[in-house]
Parts: structure tokens; sequence; C-alpha cells
């Protein structure tokens, strides 16, 4: 029973590692020992999906736990802890080190051409850093400005795609509005994902006061353009606390666009060191994925969905190939991968400080548990 639990767990934080820009799923895969299993399933290899489904159900069952349901707890500890969550995942990536050697080393012993591929490997992913800290701001943003009276909010479309859609929601759950306000926006209140599944059931909600503003039906905002409207009262809130989710009118051009920057994230995904969320981010859809699974667009869901699963199995496959192949190199690169995932979730805080103090012992607790694991986790030749 131990056993099925610990896969619940697994697929919980690959899922949530997936919806987090920066954390890498594979290298949760890869920590836990279960990169092989979850790839020789997405193969679609019937062996061994047969030889791993009990393992494989709990497994998903968790990965939608996570991405659905808990994903909320991550946010909130990379937010208001972000020094002790990162330093929590770093003790989780290095204590699996001695799982990949174990397993890159049960059929042959490492060799000095092993350097190369590790380097690229590590190469990649800090490259990958670079370039987010270097991509610019987002072409969806907002600002709050109060007169002491009111406040006025403005929503700018810096984008080449007109937006059909926005929110702003409030993470700080103390934030109570009122709906009197002007331009094409309304406050609502924002229910859970769980209060939004019994609705599609029919289950009656309870009324509950606005904390989330959101666009009238139909208020487009053109492609380089803004919209402003005013709260009528002083809002005293952290925007760094706040965010923005968009969405479009869906046609071909815009179906076979999600469905292309998913089928390359979804490869990502199941790469060591490498953030399926911070590829969506880069390729512009990060925002208008994450609001399409918090609002239950289907009309966006599916070609994500689709893309999604094609670049799952294809990148499973092309994996499994090269595992089979150089299995040995393979790992060299997944090592420099998981190395240079260390340098991309080192936290900015860090320094001489309460928070690095503690981050210290979330460091040890992951490490601890990533060695854990990787001592009861066997190890087979490819």
């Amino acid at each position: 029973m131990l056993q099925y639990l610990l896969a619940v767990v697994y697929g919980m934080v690959f899922g949530i590692a997936n919806v987090i820009p920066g954390v890498s799923g594979g290298t949760m895969l890869v920590v836990f020992g279960c990169y092989d299993k979850v790839c020789g399933a997405l193969t679609l290899n019937i062996k061994e999906i047969k030889k791993n489904l009990v393992f494989l159900i709990f497994f998903g069952i968790g990965a939608v736990i996570g991405i659905v349901g808990f994903a909320f707890i991550i946010t909130f500890l990379f937010t208001n802890f972000p020094v002790q969550t990162n330093m929590f995942f770093m003790g989780l990536i290095i204590g699996s080190v001695p799982l990949i050697i174990r397993n890159a080393t049960v059929k042959e012993k490492f060799r000095p051409i092993c350097i190369l591929p590790f380097v690229i490997g590590l190469a990649a992913v800090v490259g990958l850093a670079i370039l987010e800290n270097n991509s610019g701001a987002d072409p969806y943003r907002f600002d709050m400005k109060s007169n002491g009276i009111s406040t006025t909010i403005t929503v700018y479309n810096d984008s080449n795609r007109a937006i059909n859609g926005w929110s702003i929601e409030f993470e700080d759950e103390t934030i109570q509005l009122d709906e009197t306000m002007e331009g094409d926006a309304v406050a609502v209140y924002d229910y859970s994902t769980i209060d939004k599944i019994k609705g599609i059931f029919g289950i009656k909600l309870p009324a509950n006061t606005p904390n989330m503003f959101t666009s009238k039906e139909n208020a487009v905002i053109e492609a380089g353009k803004s919209a402003t409207f005013i709260y009528h009262d002083v809002i005293e809130a952290d925007t760094s606390k706040m965010s923005l989710n968009v969405s479009y009118a869906m046609d071909v051009t815009f179906f076979l666009t999600m469905m292309v920057s998913l089928f390359v994230a979804a490869i990502a995904m199941i790469i060591p060191g490498v953030s399926g969320s911070f590829v969506m981010m880069t390729l512009g859809v990060y925002s208008t994925v994450i609001a399409a699974v918090k609002g239950f667009d289907f009309a966006i869901i599916i070609p994500c969905a689709i893309g999604a699963v094609a670049g799952l199995v294809i990148g499973a496959r092309l994996i499994t190939f090269l595992m089979k192949k150089w299995s040995l190199m393979v790992y060299s690169v997944i090592l420099g991968l998981v190395a240079g995932s260390i340098y991309v979730i080192f936290p900015a805080g860090f320094g001489f400080n309460l928070s690095t103090l503690t981050g210290f012992a979330t460091l040890i607790i992951g490490g601890v548990i990533a060695l854990i694991v990787g001592k009861h986790t066997k190890v087979e030749a490819k």
C-alpha cells in the first residue's frame, strides 16, 4: 500500500512542478527514481505499460491532483517563502545525484568523453535561464493607481493578438471588494477549482464577496492597446501578489499556435532540468494556458491537450530510443541538466539572513528525502 501512496505523491510533485516556471517536472521524475517507468509508458509501449500499470494509475491520479488541486499551495510557498522553497527543491536535486549515477553506471563506468555531454546539458539549462532573465516584460500586464478616493486599473495588451477576455486575481484573501466600478469590467468571486467542479454538476454554491476583477463579455482589447476602469474605493494590495490571466477568440491560427506550443512544452516537461512552464512563457502562452485551466475553457484546453499528448509521446519515444542506444551518454547529459537546474532555482534572496538559515534546514530535508527514495529505488539495466 505504501508504494501506491508514494506513487500518488510522486505524481503530485511532478504535476505541481510543471505549473511552476523554472522548476523541472523531468528532474522530479529523476529525483524519485521513476523517470524510466513514466517515459516507458509515454512511448505507448504495451509491455512497459502492463509492467508498471498500477504504478502509472496512481502516479496519474497524483499528477492530476497536483496540477488541479494543490498547485496553489506551492505557488503560495514560492510567493511567501521563496528562499526556503527553492532550497528545498535544491536539496531534492542534490540528493538525487547518487541515484542518477547508479542508473548511469549500471552497465558501464564513466569515461572522460562523458564530460562533453555533461557540459552540453549544463550549458543548455544555464543558457535557458539567462534567456528567461533577459526576455523582457510580459506582453500582458496591468498597473494600479490610487488617488485616495478611487483606484484606476489599466490592462495593457502589448502582444500582436487581440484579447477577448481577462481577469485579475488577488492572492491575498483578505482583500474584499464590492461591485462599484466604471468601465468594461466587473468584480466577481473567484471560486476554487473544487467549487467550479461542483458547479458543473449543478451543485449550488454560496454567494461570496467579490475578490477578483474580470472583463465584461465581449470587452475586447485590441493588439497594442489598453483598457482602463475605475474602482470606487482604495485598494491596498501588493500587485506582486496579483495575477493577470488573458484569453483569446479561437480561430484556426490560434488553435494551431496553442497545439504546437504545448507540443514543444510537453517535450521539455520530461527533460530533466528543463521547465515546461518556462518554455510556455518563452512562447508567450503560459498565462493563456493557466487561465484556461482555471476557467475550464475547453476551447483552449482541447488544442493544448492534443499538443501536450503528442509532445509527451514523441519526446518519450526519442528519449527511450537514445537511452537504449547511448545510455551512459544520455545520463551524462541528464547530470548536466540537473546540475544546471540548481543554478536556475538558486534563490535571489540568498544571503546572511534568517530566510537562508531556515532555507538550509529545508535543503537538508529535501536532500534526505531524495537520498532515502534513491536508496530504496531499484536500478535496472536499460
